[in-house]
C-alpha cells in the first residue's frame, strides 16, 4: 500500500469480536489499530464502544451487525464503520480479508461513511 501522510494518521477501533488475523493484517498494512481488549474494556456494550471509537477519532471494524443500521449509528454521527460480514470459516476470512485489503488500500476518506465488506466486494454509505 502506498502509505500517504493522510492515510498514515487515521486512526481504526477493532471491536472485541474482530479476529486477531483481522488486526495482524490491518497492522501489516501500517494502519494504526487499537484492540477493545488492549484497552481493558471487554464485554462492554455496543454504544459504549461506539463512543470510545467517538472519543479516539477512530474508524470503528467490527464484525457486530448492529453496527451497520443507519438508524442507530448514522454516518453523519461516526468518523467511520467498517462492518465485516464473514462466517468463522478459514475460507470465509480469508475472501474477507482480500476485499478488507483492497478497501484499506483504495479508501482514504473514512469519516461519515459506513463501509459494509462481504467475501466480494464492499460497499458504503455516506452521510447525507
Amino acid at each position: 500500500m502506498p502509505e500517504t501522510k493522510a492515510k498514515s494518521k487515521i486512526k481504526f477501533l477493532a471491536d472485541e469480536c474482530i479476529f486477531v488475523q483481522t488486526v495482524d493484517l490491518m497492522r501489516e498494512l501500517k494502519c494504526e489499530v487499537h484492540r477493545i481488549q488492549e484497552l481493558g474494556m471487554n464485554g462492554v456494550s455496543d454504544p459504549v464502544v461506539f463512543r470510545k471509537a467517538q472519543e479516539m477519532g477512530a474508524v470503528l471494524v467490527t464484525n457486530d451487525k448492529g453496527f451497520g443500521d443507519v438508524r442507530d449509528f448514522p454516518p453523519s454521527s461516526h468518523h467511520g464503520v467498517i462492518v465485516l460480514r464473514m462466517l468463522p470459516k478459514p475460507e470465509a476470512v480469508q475472501a474477507v480479508h482480500r476485499v478488507l485489503r483492497g478497501l484499506l488500500e483504495i479508501e482514504e476518506k473514512f469519516e461519515g461513511i459506513l463501509f459494509i465488506v462481504d467475501t466480494h466486494k464492499y460497499r458504503r454509505r455516506k452521510r447525507p
